[in-house]
């Protein structure tokens, strides 16, 4: 006799066998779920799990979604069974509710995830929905499931499992017709505190693409898209934001912030004009604004060196000294606004002291010049004993006050000020 005839003959045989036998993995994995969930025996759901495993890459079950159906349900009870261990261990823990959200946090995602995997190929195969119309109640509870999770990993400080399991809950809603906003919110949230920026942009761009962008949306955006590294794209949805908000404070006073990083002061100052009168009593925009006066006033090149003074020196530095004052009046606490007020009338004495020295023969223009001088050094050293009596010990503040005692005579108090300094 041929052996390679017996052996197809045996193989053509047994074909048809193979067929049921898979077919009965299906019945197998039904009726031990059928068991665990009349008798809640822990071995009837792993012999349920089995089975269908076999079942899910035979290829004569495996596009059947009864195998799917089964599959979902069966491993919904694996992951709760997860579950149950997790708060077991923490019977420690009295507050139940903390106790849950503990449990939440810590259980294993492998028998979930797989669930997830079933359904999503349930929602495929299953043309006429027959089946999953009779896993509807494993969905409703995947919804909580997932809202308990999100919470339990963001408690757990496992942000970035935290955000994923938010922005589920974000699509499933979706799917529905709803825009769950605080799902999504939360999603952003959570990956903002797992430092993931990919994540970050991915979410804010749903939310603009869905239309239900807040101001926080783009201003998140712009700062996640900056740290990724794509400068252009940021300014784009900074510039997408204002349009769509154009009276919102926060995303104007960015994009001053951009336009300043960029020397780009007179859409800088355009802006700040615009917070002003927005916002009169935040001594922030007036300090900012002097600055830019300030800055202009006196430029410097890239080696941070000197440049020649502008045709407005006097104007500019008029608008500067304005504006720090009224910072100072806003708020008489700050180091900053007196300190910069301070520096700016010591630098003006110094522009000027500087003309005076440069003319040889002494006349009445030196002397207006030196006059000048000493006009604006005396009205630096008020406010640099502000910001001194501010921050007690900025050694800045304190040099320069010795400089201008010094030079303004009063070397009763240079001499007090360089005991301090070396205290």
């Amino acid at each position: 006799m041929n052996i390679k005839n017996v052996l197809i003959g045996a193989l053509l045989v047994s074909a048809p066998f193979l067929v049921n036998a898979q077919g009965s993995k299906v019945q197998t994995a039904w009726r031990n779920l059928d068991d665990y969930k009349l008798n809640n025996d822990v071995a009837s759901i792993v012999k349920a799990k089995e089975a269908i495993d076999l079942a899910a890459v035979h290829e004569d079950t495996k596009e059947k979604a009864k195998t799917w159906s089964y599959r979902t349900e069966i491993y919904y009870f694996l992951y709760r069974e997860d579950l149950k261990k997790e708060k077991e261990k923490l019977a420690g823990v009295t507050d139940k509710k903390e106790q849950e959200i503990q449990a939440y946090g810590n259980v294993s995602m492998d028998n979930f995830n797989e669930m997830k995997v079933s359904l999503a190929k349930l929602v495929v195969l299953d043309k006429d929905k027959s089946y999953l119309q009779t896993q509807s109640m494993i969905g409703a509870k995947m919804v909580d499931e997932i809202n308990n999770l999100a919470l339990g990993r963001y408690k757990a400080k496992k942000y970035e499992e935290a955000s994923q399991m938010y922005f589920i809950t974000y699509e499933a809603f979706n799917m529905m017709g709803v825009k769950d906003t605080g799902s999504l919110f939360n999603a952003i949230i959570s990956s903002r505190n797992a430092k993931n920026n990919e994540l970050v942009k991915k979410y804010c761009e749903v939310m603009v693409k869905d239309k239900i962008a807040n101001p926080y949306t783009f201003a998140t955006l712009y700062d996640a898209k900056l740290a990724l590294g794509d400068t252009a794209g940021a300014f784009e949805s900074l510039t997408a934001g204002r349009k769509s908000f154009p009276s919102d404070m926060s995303l104007m006073n960015m994009e001053t912030e951009y336009y300043l990083k960029r020397g780009k002061q007179d859409e800088a100052l355009a802006n700040l004009n615009k917070s002003i009168e927005k916002d009169p009593g935040n001594y922030i925009f007036y300090l900012v604004r002097g600055n830019i006066y300030d800055n202009l006033a006196n430029p410097k090149d890239n080696n941070n060196k000197d440049k020649e003074k502008p045709k407005e020196y006097e104007e500019l530095m008029q608008k500067a000294a304005a504006d720090y004052t009224k910072a100072s009046e806003l708020d008489a606490k700050n180091f900053d606004v007196f300190y910069n007020l301070g520096a700016l009338y010591n630098n003006w004495g110094g522009y000027y002291q500087g003309k005076a020295d440069a003319i040889t023969k002494m006349n009445a223009e030196q002397k207006a010049l030196g006059d000048k001088a000493m006009e604006k050094f005396k009205l630096a050293i008020p406010v640099l004993e502000k910001a001194l009596a501010i921050k007690e010990n900025d050694k800045t503040s304190m040099m320069a006050l010795r400089k201008l005692y010094l030079i303004t005579g009063d070397t009763v108090k240079a001499k007090e000020m360089s005991e301090r300094m070396k205290k």
